[in-house]
């Protein structure tokens, strides 16, 4: 089962082009993205897969940000590598003939780390504040609901923008709304504190880096930081 990627409407300035992208992005409201382990792109970043739906569940956020799903999902299909066979014996040579020279086996190759779990939500935000619009608060509900379920597992909030605007004021304005996640799910939902940080990203890192304006750009991400 895939999960996705939600997006943020960040918004720094109210020239006539951003202003032109920021009601297409109102308009389309809320999106899933699917976020997959994949070779880093010219950046050394990650090259996230193209959005595959709006509303996700709670089981696909669940699998997102959890790795697996709860006992009233769908079941997902998990593909394990099949048992090599017992190894057989060599034969012992014939007699006057010299044994045959035992090649070591190579090593194992080293682990691969498991893939981050991560999934970045759209976010409506009111222009160039960090107040949640009402509509938004559906989603950060169901973000809530499987925080709740997960113990102690800590949670970063990370903010991003376009690359409309200054460093310093992206910077601030993506800190600020994903501080605002965290308070509504602190507030709202009762999730702990201590299991929840905020930062912002600005447009440090573009999904999009060959169109710096595009809404894609514009998210916040929750990364999974474990127990």
């Amino acid at each position: 089962m895939h999960a996705g990627l939600f997006h943020e409407q960040f918004d720094t300035t109210v020239r006539g082009p951003n202003n032109a992208a920021m009601r297409l992005g109102l308009a389309l409201g809320a999106c899933v993205w699917l976020v997959l382990p994949v070779a880093a792109g010219a950046q050394g970043l990650p090259n996230p897969a193209m959005p595959m739906g709006p509303n996700p569940s709670e089981c696909e956020i669940q699998a997102a940000l959890l790795g697996t799903t709860g006992p009233n999902c769908p079941p997902v299909a998990m593909q394990r590598p099949a048992v090599p066979p017992p190894a057989t014996p060599p034969a012992s040579p014939p007699a006057g003939r010299p044994a045959p020279v035992t090649v070591p086996p190579l090593p194992e190759p080293a682990a691969v780390p498991a893939p981050e779990l991560r999934a970045a939500f759209r976010v409506e935000f009111d222009f160039n504040s960090a107040r949640i619009r009402p509509e938004s608060r559906a989603i950060l509900d169901k973000v809530a609901a499987v925080m709740a379920a997960a113990g102690n597992t800590r949670f970063r909030i990370v903010g991003h923008t376009d690359g409309v605007g200054s460093d310093a004021a992206n910077l601030a304005l993506s800190k600020r709304r994903a501080t605002a996640v965290v308070e509504y799910l602190v507030s709202h939902h009762h999730i702990r504190r201590d299991r929840l940080e905020a930062s912002g990203m600005g447009a440090r890192e573009l999904l999009l880096p060959d169109q710096p304006k595009a809404a894609a750009n514009r998210r916040v991400e929750i990364v999974n930081l474990g127990g």
